[in-house]
C-alpha cells in the first residue's frame, strides 16, 4: 500500500454510556479498515477522502446503523441483540464512507449497497460465495442446505427471477463477486470508479462483462438453482 496519513478515528458515546465497549473496539477497527477498504475499492494511490471518522452511538437511532459523509451512526440498543458480529455492521458502513460518491442514478442503489456489502462479506466475514440458494419459486436461502440466510426475502416469499439484483445487499454482493469470479475480475473496481466519479451508466455491465446487466442476472440465477 502507498504510504497514505494515518486517519483518525473519533467515537462519540457520551450520549450513550452502555456503549462504552463497543466505542473501544470500534476506534481501533475504523482506523484499521478505512485505508484498507480505500485501496480495494480504488487503488494504493488513491488518497482517502477523509481524514478523520466520526463514529456515533447514538440510544434512539430507528435504524441500525447509517453513514453520511465522514460519520458513522450506530444504533447502541440495536447491537447487543444483532444476531452477526456488530463490526461487521460497521465495515458495510464504513465502504460507504469510502465510497464518497456522488448522488447515484436512480434505480442504482442496488450497486452502492451491493459494493458495501461485498467488502464486507469478502474482505472482512471472508463468507461470501459466488452462488445464492433458491428454490423453484425463486425463494432465497443462503449458503447452507436448509436455514435461511436473508430472512426477509424468504419470509415474504419475493421472487428473485426476474431484477432480483435490485433487493441489494447480500443478493448484490453475491452477484458481484460472481461477476468478478466469472466475467470480469475488475467489476467491481470499475462499478466504483464509475459511480465516484458520475459516469455509471447500465451499458457499462456489456462492455466489461460482455452481456447486457438482466442477461447476466439470468446467468446467475440459472446458476444458483443449479
Amino acid at each position: 500500500m502507498a504510504d497514505q496519513p494515518a486517519v483518525r478515528a473519533l467515537v462519540d458515546a457520551a450520549c450513550a454510556a452502555d456503549a462504552r465497549d463497543y466505542a473501544l473496539k470500534s476506534n481501533a477497527l475504523v482506523a484499521e479498515w478505512y485505508p484498507k477498504i480505500n485501496q480495494e475499492l480504488y487503488g494504493a494511490e488513491h488518497k482517502p477522502s477523509y481524514g478523520d471518522i466520526l463514529l456515533i452511538f447514538e440510544p434512539d437511532l430507528k435504524v441500525p446503523a447509517f453513514a453520511s459523509r465522514n460519520q458513522i451512526h450506530a444504533s447502541c440498543s440495536y447491537i447487543p441483540v444483532m444476531k452477526d458480529d456488530y463490526r461487521a455492521m460497521l465495515i458495510h458502513e464504513l465502504s460507504h464512507v469510502v465510497q464518497a460518491y456522488p448522488p447515484a442514478p436512480s434505480g442504482t442503489g442496488w450497486i452502492v449497497e451491493g459494493i458495501a456489502d461485498y467488502v464486507r462479506h469478502k474482505y472482512f466475514e471472508k463468507d461470501i460465495k459466488v452462488t445464492l440458494r433458491m428454490n423453484e419459486d425463486g425463494r432465497l436461502y443462503g449458503y447452507g442446505e436448509t436455514e435461511p440466510y436473508f430472512h426477509s426475502i424468504q419470509d415474504n416469499r419475493i421472487d428473485l427471477t426476474v431484477n432480483g439484483y435490485q433487493q441489494s445487499y447480500t443478493v448484490a454482493s453475491s452477484f458481484l463477486f460472481w461477476l468478478e469470479s466469472k466475467k470480469n475480475p475488475k467489476i467491481v473496481q470499475e462499478l466504483n470508479l464509475a459511480f465516484s466519479q458520475g459516469t455509471y451508466s447500465p451499458e457499462l455491465f456489456r462492455q466489461i462483462c460482455g452481456k447486457p446487466l438482466d442477461e447476466l442476472w439470468a446467468e446467475f440465477v440459472a446458476a444458483s438453482k443449479a
